[in-house]
Protein backbone atom coordinates (compact mmCIF):
# COMPACT_ATOMS: atom_id res chain seq x y z
CA UNK A 1 0.00 0.00 0.00
CA UNK A 2 1.43 2.85 -0.70
CA UNK A 3 1.06 6.45 0.58
CA UNK A 4 2.45 10.22 -0.15
CA UNK A 5 4.08 10.28 3.40
CA UNK A 6 6.70 8.01 5.24
CA UNK A 7 4.88 4.94 4.69
CA UNK A 8 4.99 1.73 6.92
CA UNK A 9 6.37 -0.55 4.31
CA UNK A 10 9.53 1.42 4.25
CA UNK A 11 9.84 1.63 7.97
CA UNK A 12 8.12 -1.76 9.16
CA UNK A 13 4.60 -1.79 11.02
CA UNK A 14 6.11 0.86 13.64
CA UNK A 15 5.90 4.02 11.76
CA UNK A 16 2.53 4.66 10.39
CA UNK A 17 1.84 8.11 9.62
CA UNK A 18 0.35 8.82 13.08
CA UNK A 19 4.01 7.89 14.78
CA UNK A 20 5.84 10.02 11.98
CA UNK A 21 3.69 13.24 12.89
CA UNK A 22 3.64 12.63 16.33
CA UNK A 23 8.02 12.33 16.03
CA UNK A 24 8.02 15.36 13.70
CA UNK A 25 6.80 17.24 16.68
CA UNK A 26 9.95 16.44 18.61
CA UNK A 27 13.17 18.36 19.03
CA UNK A 28 16.27 17.62 17.34
CA UNK A 29 18.02 16.68 20.36
CA UNK A 30 14.93 14.30 21.43
CA UNK A 31 14.91 12.37 17.80
CA UNK A 32 18.85 11.73 18.24
CA UNK A 33 18.55 9.83 21.31
CA UNK A 34 16.39 7.97 19.32
CA UNK A 35 18.01 7.29 16.62
CA UNK A 36 20.24 5.25 18.66
CA UNK A 37 17.41 2.64 19.83
CA UNK A 38 17.69 0.50 16.43
CA UNK A 39 18.46 0.48 12.69
CA UNK A 40 14.91 1.44 12.12
CA UNK A 41 14.82 4.51 14.23
CA UNK A 42 18.01 5.91 12.57
CA UNK A 43 17.04 5.01 9.29
CA UNK A 44 13.39 7.23 9.73
CA UNK A 45 15.79 9.48 11.22
CA UNK A 46 17.90 10.04 8.58
CA UNK A 47 15.57 9.91 5.41
CA UNK A 48 15.18 13.67 3.68
CA UNK A 49 11.75 13.45 3.51
CA UNK A 50 11.59 12.72 7.66
CA UNK A 51 14.03 15.89 7.61
CA UNK A 52 12.31 18.08 5.77
CA UNK A 53 8.89 17.26 6.93
CA UNK A 54 10.60 18.34 10.96
CA UNK A 55 11.97 21.47 9.28
CA UNK A 56 8.42 22.60 8.14
CA UNK A 57 7.11 22.46 11.05
CA UNK A 58 6.04 25.84 12.29
CA UNK A 59 7.18 25.10 15.93
CA UNK A 60 10.48 24.41 14.78
CA UNK A 61 11.35 27.93 14.34
CA UNK A 62 13.91 30.68 16.28
CA UNK A 63 13.56 34.68 15.01
CA UNK A 64 17.69 35.64 14.30
CA UNK A 65 18.29 39.34 13.60
CA UNK A 66 21.08 41.26 12.11
CA UNK A 67 20.37 45.07 13.46
CA UNK A 68 22.69 48.33 12.92
CA UNK A 69 21.71 51.22 14.94
CA UNK A 70 23.09 54.65 15.75
CA UNK A 71 25.21 54.85 18.92
CA UNK A 72 23.89 57.65 21.14
CA UNK A 73 27.06 58.24 23.04
CA UNK A 74 29.54 58.04 19.91
CA UNK A 75 30.08 61.51 18.40
CA UNK A 76 32.32 60.68 15.33
CA UNK A 77 30.36 60.41 12.27
CA UNK A 78 32.48 57.60 11.34
CA UNK A 79 32.67 55.45 14.19
CA UNK A 80 28.92 55.96 15.10
CA UNK A 81 26.82 52.70 14.24
CA UNK A 82 26.85 49.53 15.97
CA UNK A 83 25.28 45.93 14.48
CA UNK A 84 24.65 43.21 16.90
CA UNK A 85 23.49 40.02 16.05
CA UNK A 86 20.92 37.97 18.26
CA UNK A 87 18.44 35.44 19.27
CA UNK A 88 14.84 35.28 20.52
CA UNK A 89 15.23 32.15 22.17
CA UNK A 90 11.04 31.74 22.36
CA UNK A 91 9.87 30.74 19.71
CA UNK A 92 6.23 31.50 20.11
CA UNK A 93 7.90 35.48 20.95
CA UNK A 94 5.67 35.44 23.60
CA UNK A 95 9.14 36.05 25.70
CA UNK A 96 10.43 39.07 23.55
CA UNK A 97 14.14 38.84 25.85
CA UNK A 98 16.77 38.10 23.06
CA UNK A 99 20.23 36.07 23.22
CA UNK A 100 23.05 38.29 22.21
CA UNK A 101 25.34 35.54 19.35
CA UNK A 102 28.19 37.87 18.70
CA UNK A 103 30.82 35.55 20.54
CA UNK A 104 29.30 32.50 19.66
CA UNK A 105 28.92 33.75 15.85
CA UNK A 106 32.70 34.40 14.74
CA UNK A 107 34.18 35.54 11.39
CA UNK A 108 32.32 35.61 7.85
CA UNK A 109 28.83 33.79 8.73
CA UNK A 110 26.06 33.15 5.99
CA UNK A 111 22.78 31.74 6.48
CA UNK A 112 21.30 29.30 8.14
CA UNK A 113 20.15 27.46 5.12
CA UNK A 114 17.42 24.80 6.57
CA UNK A 115 19.16 25.32 10.16
CA UNK A 116 23.08 24.75 8.83
CA UNK A 117 25.05 27.91 8.61
CA UNK A 118 28.01 28.15 6.40
CA UNK A 119 31.49 29.27 8.08
CA UNK A 120 33.49 31.07 5.46
CA UNK A 121 37.48 31.23 5.13
CA UNK A 122 36.85 32.88 1.68
CA UNK A 123 34.88 32.69 -1.32
CA UNK A 124 35.78 28.73 -1.93
CA UNK A 125 36.82 27.32 1.95
CA UNK A 126 33.41 26.60 3.34
CA UNK A 127 32.80 25.02 6.52
CA UNK A 128 29.38 23.81 7.38
CA UNK A 129 27.62 23.64 11.17
CA UNK A 130 24.93 22.33 12.37
CA UNK A 131 24.07 24.56 15.18
CA UNK A 132 21.09 22.37 16.68
CA UNK A 133 23.15 18.87 16.47
CA UNK A 134 26.15 20.78 17.12
CA UNK A 135 28.11 19.48 14.02
CA UNK A 136 30.56 20.36 11.78
CA UNK A 137 32.21 20.04 8.64
CA UNK A 138 35.42 21.36 7.04
CA UNK A 139 34.40 21.21 3.09
CA UNK A 140 37.23 20.40 1.11
CA UNK A 141 38.70 24.20 -0.59
CA UNK A 142 36.66 24.46 -4.38
CA UNK A 143 39.66 24.25 -6.52
CA UNK A 144 38.68 26.93 -8.81
CA UNK A 145 40.85 28.09 -12.38
CA UNK A 146 39.83 31.92 -12.61
CA UNK A 147 40.16 33.60 -15.99
CA UNK A 148 43.32 35.68 -16.54
CA UNK A 149 42.86 39.51 -14.90
CA UNK A 150 39.88 38.28 -12.69
CA UNK A 151 39.09 37.48 -9.19
CA UNK A 152 36.50 36.72 -6.84
CA UNK A 153 34.30 39.36 -6.01
CA UNK A 154 31.45 37.45 -4.00
CA UNK A 155 29.87 34.27 -3.89
CA UNK A 156 26.28 33.19 -3.59
CA UNK A 157 24.68 29.89 -2.29
CA UNK A 158 21.94 27.24 -2.21
CA UNK A 159 21.60 23.83 -0.07
CA UNK A 160 19.04 21.14 -0.49
CA UNK A 161 18.62 17.24 -0.97
CA UNK A 162 18.98 15.67 -4.41
CA UNK A 163 15.31 13.96 -4.17
CA UNK A 164 16.58 11.61 -7.07
CA UNK A 165 19.49 10.07 -5.38
CA UNK A 166 18.58 11.61 -1.67
CA UNK A 167 22.29 13.41 -1.19
CA UNK A 168 21.95 16.54 0.24
CA UNK A 169 23.90 19.06 -1.68
CA UNK A 170 25.91 22.59 -1.60
CA UNK A 171 25.47 24.58 -4.22
CA UNK A 172 27.72 27.74 -4.85
CA UNK A 173 28.08 30.42 -8.04
CA UNK A 174 31.15 33.05 -7.90
CA UNK A 175 30.82 36.53 -9.22
CA UNK A 176 34.28 37.55 -10.88
CA UNK A 177 35.43 41.21 -10.86
CA UNK A 178 37.15 41.55 -14.75
CA UNK A 179 40.44 43.83 -13.42
CA UNK A 180 40.88 44.85 -17.12
CA UNK A 181 37.97 46.99 -16.95
CA UNK A 182 37.11 48.58 -14.10
CA UNK A 183 33.79 48.54 -12.04
CA UNK A 184 32.94 45.63 -14.38
CA UNK A 185 32.04 42.03 -14.00
CA UNK A 186 33.75 39.49 -15.75
CA UNK A 187 31.30 37.73 -18.42
CA UNK A 188 30.44 34.36 -16.78
CA UNK A 189 30.37 33.03 -13.12
CA UNK A 190 31.97 29.89 -12.19
CA UNK A 191 30.08 27.11 -9.93
CA UNK A 192 29.95 24.26 -8.64
CA UNK A 193 28.07 22.10 -6.51
CA UNK A 194 28.92 20.32 -3.04
CA UNK A 195 27.93 16.38 -2.34
CA UNK A 196 28.20 15.61 0.76
CA UNK A 197 27.90 12.10 0.64
CA UNK A 198 31.14 11.60 -1.62
CA UNK A 199 32.57 14.93 0.07
CA UNK A 200 33.76 16.48 -3.64
CA UNK A 201 33.02 19.21 -5.25
CA UNK A 202 31.73 18.94 -8.72
CA UNK A 203 32.47 21.98 -11.44
CA UNK A 204 29.44 22.85 -13.04
CA UNK A 205 31.17 25.26 -15.94
CA UNK A 206 30.76 28.86 -16.07
CA UNK A 207 27.62 30.39 -17.49
CA UNK A 208 27.13 34.10 -18.04
CA UNK A 209 25.51 35.34 -14.45
CA UNK A 210 27.50 38.08 -14.09
CA UNK A 211 27.44 39.56 -17.50
CA UNK A 212 23.63 39.06 -17.46
CA UNK A 213 22.37 39.05 -13.70
CA UNK A 214 23.17 39.86 -10.18
CA UNK A 215 22.05 38.03 -7.05
CA UNK A 216 19.32 40.31 -5.17
CA UNK A 217 19.91 38.91 -2.05
CA UNK A 218 22.26 36.65 -0.12
CA UNK A 219 19.58 33.59 1.25
CA UNK A 220 18.42 31.14 -1.23
CA UNK A 221 15.07 29.17 -0.74
CA UNK A 222 15.13 25.49 -1.26
CA UNK A 223 11.00 23.49 -1.95
CA UNK A 224 10.63 20.47 -3.71
CA UNK A 225 14.45 19.65 -5.15
CA UNK A 226 14.79 23.17 -6.34
CA UNK A 227 17.00 26.12 -5.44
CA UNK A 228 15.64 29.64 -5.99
CA UNK A 229 17.21 33.27 -5.77
CA UNK A 230 15.94 36.67 -7.17
CA UNK A 231 18.07 38.04 -9.82
CA UNK A 232 18.40 41.33 -11.29
CA UNK A 233 19.32 42.02 -15.24
CA UNK A 234 21.66 45.32 -15.89
CA UNK A 235 18.59 47.41 -16.49
CA UNK A 236 17.51 46.30 -13.02
CA UNK A 237 14.76 44.03 -14.09
CA UNK A 238 13.80 41.22 -11.80
CA UNK A 239 13.67 37.51 -12.15
CA UNK A 240 14.25 34.03 -10.26
CA UNK A 241 16.65 31.71 -11.19
CA UNK A 242 16.31 28.08 -10.12
CA UNK A 243 18.99 25.46 -9.70
CA UNK A 244 17.76 21.68 -10.07
CA UNK A 245 19.39 19.46 -7.63
CA UNK A 246 18.83 16.23 -9.39
CA UNK A 247 19.76 17.71 -13.14
CA UNK A 248 22.02 20.47 -11.61
CA UNK A 249 21.15 22.95 -14.47
CA UNK A 250 20.30 26.64 -13.57
CA UNK A 251 17.07 27.95 -15.04
CA UNK A 252 15.65 31.11 -15.45
CA UNK A 253 12.22 31.73 -14.88
CA UNK A 254 9.62 34.79 -14.47
CA UNK A 255 8.57 36.25 -11.61
CA UNK A 256 5.21 37.61 -10.60
CA UNK A 257 3.44 40.48 -12.57
CA UNK A 258 4.92 43.18 -10.72
CA UNK A 259 5.49 46.69 -11.90
CA UNK A 260 9.45 46.69 -12.57
CA UNK A 261 11.30 49.92 -12.12
CA UNK A 262 14.02 50.45 -14.33
CA UNK A 263 16.38 52.19 -11.94
CA UNK A 264 18.76 51.24 -8.86
CA UNK A 265 17.21 53.07 -6.62
CA UNK A 266 13.81 52.62 -7.57
CA UNK A 267 14.57 48.84 -7.80
CA UNK A 268 15.86 48.24 -4.75
CA UNK A 269 13.35 50.13 -2.76
CA UNK A 270 10.58 47.78 -3.96
CA UNK A 271 12.62 43.99 -2.98
CA UNK A 272 10.86 40.66 -3.60
CA UNK A 273 11.11 39.14 -0.45
CA UNK A 274 11.15 35.32 -1.61
CA UNK A 275 9.60 32.55 0.82
CA UNK A 276 7.44 29.49 1.48
CA UNK A 277 3.80 29.56 1.80
CA UNK A 278 1.53 26.91 1.88
CA UNK A 279 4.12 24.42 0.41
CA UNK A 280 4.61 27.38 -2.37
CA UNK A 281 7.14 29.52 -3.99
CA UNK A 282 5.74 32.54 -2.72
CA UNK A 283 6.94 36.56 -2.24
CA UNK A 284 6.02 39.50 -0.43
CA UNK A 285 5.98 42.55 -2.58
CA UNK A 286 5.15 46.41 -1.32
CA UNK A 287 5.86 49.77 -2.88
CA UNK A 288 8.25 52.23 -1.71
CA UNK A 289 5.83 53.88 0.34
CA UNK A 290 2.65 51.86 1.05
CA UNK A 291 0.09 50.94 3.33
CA UNK A 292 -0.07 47.64 2.25
CA UNK A 293 1.79 44.71 0.63
CA UNK A 294 1.16 41.72 -1.22
CA UNK A 295 1.36 38.07 -1.47
CA UNK A 296 2.03 36.29 -4.42
CA UNK A 297 2.65 32.44 -4.95
CA UNK A 298 3.33 30.28 -7.51
CA UNK A 299 0.73 27.28 -8.42
CA UNK A 300 2.15 24.77 -11.06
CA UNK A 301 3.97 26.79 -13.62
CA UNK A 302 1.87 30.52 -12.94
CA UNK A 303 2.14 33.73 -10.41
CA UNK A 304 -0.72 34.35 -8.54
CA UNK A 305 -1.82 37.38 -6.01
CA UNK A 306 -3.18 35.31 -3.39
CA UNK A 307 -3.68 38.11 -0.50
CA UNK A 308 -3.07 41.86 0.00
CA UNK A 309 -2.63 43.01 3.49
CA UNK A 310 -4.38 46.08 4.81
CA UNK A 311 -4.39 49.03 4.41
CA UNK A 312 -2.39 50.09 7.88
CA UNK A 313 -2.23 53.60 9.81
CA UNK A 314 1.16 53.97 8.49
CA UNK A 315 3.87 52.28 6.10
CA UNK A 316 5.60 49.05 6.41
CA UNK A 317 8.24 47.11 4.51
CA UNK A 318 7.93 43.16 4.84
CA UNK A 319 11.09 41.35 5.64
CA UNK A 320 10.00 38.18 5.93
CA UNK A 321 7.54 35.06 6.54
CA UNK A 322 6.93 33.71 9.92
CA UNK A 323 4.70 31.19 10.80
CA UNK A 324 1.18 30.73 8.55
CA UNK A 325 -0.37 33.83 8.55
CA UNK A 326 2.19 35.98 10.24
CA UNK A 327 5.34 37.91 9.08
CA UNK A 328 7.93 40.28 10.01
CA UNK A 329 8.05 43.89 8.61
CA UNK A 330 9.84 46.93 9.38
CA UNK A 331 8.12 50.22 10.42
CA UNK A 332 8.69 53.70 8.72
CA UNK A 333 10.12 54.70 11.88
CA UNK A 334 12.30 51.51 11.79
CA UNK A 335 10.73 49.34 14.11
CA UNK A 336 10.95 45.25 14.07
CA UNK A 337 7.18 44.13 14.24
CA UNK A 338 5.04 40.71 13.82
CA UNK A 339 1.61 41.17 11.53
CA UNK A 340 -0.50 38.67 12.42
CA UNK A 341 -2.83 38.66 9.35
CA UNK A 342 -5.67 36.45 10.72
CA UNK A 343 -6.34 38.76 13.53
CA UNK A 344 -5.00 41.73 11.32
CA UNK A 345 -2.79 42.72 15.03
CA UNK A 346 0.67 44.55 14.60
CA UNK A 347 2.71 43.41 17.88
CA UNK A 348 5.93 45.49 18.59
CA UNK A 349 9.23 43.37 19.24
CA UNK A 350 10.93 46.14 20.50
CA UNK A 351 13.66 46.32 18.62
CA UNK A 352 14.68 49.43 16.64
CA UNK A 353 17.34 50.31 14.18
CA UNK A 354 18.97 52.00 11.25
CA UNK A 355 18.24 48.68 9.20
CA UNK A 356 17.48 44.80 9.93
CA UNK A 357 18.62 41.70 8.59
CA UNK A 358 15.93 39.10 10.20
CA UNK A 359 16.67 35.00 9.14
CA UNK A 360 14.54 32.14 10.57
CA UNK A 361 16.54 29.56 12.73
CA UNK A 362 15.10 26.36 11.89
CA UNK A 363 16.15 22.99 13.85
CA UNK A 364 17.44 20.73 11.78
CA UNK A 365 18.20 16.65 11.35
CA UNK A 366 20.84 17.40 8.43
CA UNK A 367 23.90 15.72 9.64
CA UNK A 368 27.15 17.11 8.20
CA UNK A 369 29.44 15.40 10.54
CA UNK A 370 30.98 12.84 7.85
CA UNK A 371 31.15 9.88 9.86
CA UNK A 372 27.50 9.87 9.84
CA UNK A 373 27.53 9.63 6.59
Amino acid sequence: MERETIVMTTYGDLFDDVMVETLSRLPVKSLMRFSCVSKSWYSLVKDPRFIYKHIKRDDNMRLMIYCTYKNPYDTDPFNDLITYFSIFPDKTLTDLHIQDLERTMKGHITGPYDGIFLLLEDNTHINLWNVSMDEYRVVPGYKVRLPCDTRAHSSDYGLGVDPVTNDFKLVLVLTLWDENKQWTYYEYSPAAVYNFTTNCWRDLGGFPMSHRYRFEGADDIYLNGFCYWVVRRPDYYKEILTFSMSDEVFQVIEGPNIPQFLSYYESAMRPWMLGIYDDCLSILYSEEIAYSFDLWMMKGESWTKQFTFGPFIETYQPLTFWRKGEFLLQSSDKRLVLYDSKYEEMMDLGITGLWFSVNILKESLITVREEDI
